[in-house]
């Protein structure tokens, strides 16, 4: 493991998820995606270039060891490179929040408490509930849209 981080903007749910699950900063697992993803934009850091700081919002995430890339000396990640990790960190995080909100034995069960009892197994503040929601119906919206398959049939009071 190394002591190096890189810092990411995300959304607050995906920072706080993110957190909750492999700490802060985060450190995900050796063979994740993320990690290839990292490595793959890890960059030296270029000349006259001062290692960037965290900013505020930002999601730190431990630069993962490798020996090809030493994160001594491969520590900068590109603009394009950050917007890389955000958008694998945002796909992980839909398969997981779809993964725990399509499940068929709660269909009886109000949406709402669904979402809300997936963001508190989560690390997610209830703050969150409308970005949260809004992401969810988002995706069920383009399954409909796009391929005339209504995965959310049968949610009792889909709209609360």
């Amino acid at each position: 493991m190394s002591e190096f981080c890189i810092y990411v903007k995300v959304p607050l749910y995906e920072k706080e998820w993110c957190e909750h699950h492999f700490g802060k900063p985060c450190k995900f697992p050796s063979q994740s995606n993320i990690n290839s993803v990292i490595r793959h934009f890890l960059r030296t850091t270029p000349k006259g270039c001062t290692p960037r700081q965290q900013q505020p919002g930002e999601l730190a995430i431990v630069i993962p060891y490798s020996s090809s890339k030493h994160p001594r000396d491969y520590n900068y990640l590109s603009i394009p490179g950050r917007e890389a990790v955000s958008e694998a960190i945002n796909d992980l995080f839909t398969i997981h929040m779809f993964e725990g909100l399509t499940d068929p034995g709660c269909r009886k069960v109000k949406l709402s408490k669904l979402i809300l009892d997936w963001m508190l197994c989560n690390g997610i503040s209830q703050d969150n509930y409308d970005n949260m929601r809004q992401k969810f119906t988002r995706i069920k919206e383009a399954y409909r849209k796009e391929s005339d398959i209504n995965i959310s049939r049968g949610y009792k009071h889909e709209n609360n």
